[in-house]
């Protein structure tokens, strides 16, 4: 495959489906990303930095997070924009969305330098304000970001993880997208990945509250990366098939079409989407095709599009148990659903159902076994015990923050 191309790739486990009876197959959607062309300049920033100042914030923590804050402004140049919100119980707009001159730089650490920590979390009033401050100088061709971050539970203004992601999933619909950042063991893990996800960008945990200047460093660099954005995958579906997309990628079935929303990616990277489908059985129907478009916007926002069909043929059913199976996409798809199982269990052994969360786990474990390396399966065997006994708050969350760099399919970060 080419690196300076926008492509995308299908596969499946099988390409029979049987005729008689309803079948499951297993769909690989791979997107590639281009390069970065020579010589050419990064895309223009419109950023938010939202900081969490509530009381639990005092000290080191809040200390490193004005560190972070002013050493992002450090990388932007003048063709970007920022804007700096607070909030603890209720928000503040330290500075309104400006663009990074020599002047307003100063004038924007002068102001991090004098946040002091306050009282409770309106974590939704300080996220939506910083939102507002990047749509009101939003821009055709800006990557426009909101950076969340917090060390607590939402306790003031609304604190409902379905409610907050599907904000941030509307926002991203209008171009603006969120990152989260969690510090130490106090805040939501799910909450944060939820609008990540919902919001087109990307979460992190942060156990050190030394490392904040260097993850959102990271993430600047990811920013300044991007060749693709508000990428989007179109398959045409018909209504009688049932599905599911893996990895927690936010999906929308209309009209005939199932939209599975990517978000921004970096400059020459791959990424795997799985699709589970039940495909019901019809005697009379020689082969079926499946159409998926992948399109997204490069920095110019110009159209970026490519177009791949895959073909199943309808068999008797024991044609299609003798068919050979896909293992190299099987092992990869077991991988990921056990992520987004552990994911599910790990809400549960939080809720005290450590037996169901366990169960969870182990029903995962044994629909993939046969797919996946023992080496594998013996870690998720640990995270089942560890689930049934009970996890700590440091585990919970280290394990999560796992789960969901399996399932985006990033860098393992050990030492966070």
């Amino acid at each position: 495959m080419s690196c300076n191309v926008f492509k995308i790739k299908f596969d499946a486990d099988k390409t029979l489906v049987s005729r008689q009876a309803k079948t499951e197959r297993i769909l690989e959607l791979s997107m590639h990303t281009p390069l970065a062309a020579e010589g050419k300049g990064r895309p223009t920033l419109n950023l938010g930095i939202v900081l969490d100042r509530s009381g639990s914030m005092q000290g080191e923590k809040l200390d490193y997070v004005k560190q972070a804050a002013s050493h992002v402004l450090d990388q932007l140049i003048e063709q970007d924009r920022v804007a700096l919100v607070v909030y603890d119980d209720s928000i503040q707009v330290l500075a309104n969305s400006l663009q990074v001159t020599n002047s307003n730089r100063f004038e924007m650490k002068r102001l991090i330098s004098g946040i002091r920590s306050g009282n409770m979390t309106n974590l939704a009033g300080g996220w939506l304000a910083g939102c507002k401050e990047i749509a009101s100088t939003a821009g055709e061709m800006t990557i426009n970001r909101t950076l969340l971050l917090t060390d607590g539970l939402a306790n003031v203004g609304e604190t409902d993880l379905e409610v907050l992601a599907q904000h941030a999933f509307e926002l991203y619909k209008d171009a603006i997208s969120t990152s989260t950042f969690g510090v130490g063991e106090g805040f939501n893990e799910h909450l944060l990945e939820a609008m990540a996800n919902r919001g087109g960008g990307n979460f992190y945990y942060i156990a050190r509250p030394e490392r904040i200047p260097e993850i959102f460093l990271k993430e600047f660099n990811d920013l300044v990366g991007i060749t693709a954005r508000q990428v989007e995958i179109r398959l045409d579906l018909p209504p009688e098939v049932e599905w599911k997309v893996l990895g927690e990628w936010t999906a929308e079935y209309k009209d005939g079409h199932l939209h599975i929303f990517i978000g921004d990616m970096l400059a020459g990277k791959t990424q795997e989407i799985y699709l589970r489908l039940q495909v019901p059985g019809d005697a009379q129907t020689g082969d079926f095709t499946l159409n998926a478009r992948a399109f997204g916007k490069d920095d110019k926002g110009s159209l970026l599009e490519s177009q791949v069909s895959l073909s199943f043929h309808y068999a008797d059913q024991k044609d299609v148990d003798a068919a050979l199976t896909n293992q190299g996409l099987m092992e990869r798809f077991g991988i990921v659903e056990l992520a987004d199982s552990a994911t599910e269990a790990l809400k549960l052994e939080r809720a005290g159902q450590r037996e169901a969360a366990s169960r969870t786990m182990q029903d995962s474990i044994n629909r993939n076994r046969p797919h996946i390396s023992p080496m594998a399966a013996q870690r998720y065997e640990d995270l089942s015990s560890r689930m049934g006994t009970g996890m700590s708050e440091e585990d919970r969350k280290q394990t999560h923050y796992d789960q969901y760099n399996i399932k985006r399919k990033k860098e393992e970060d050990e030492g966070n």
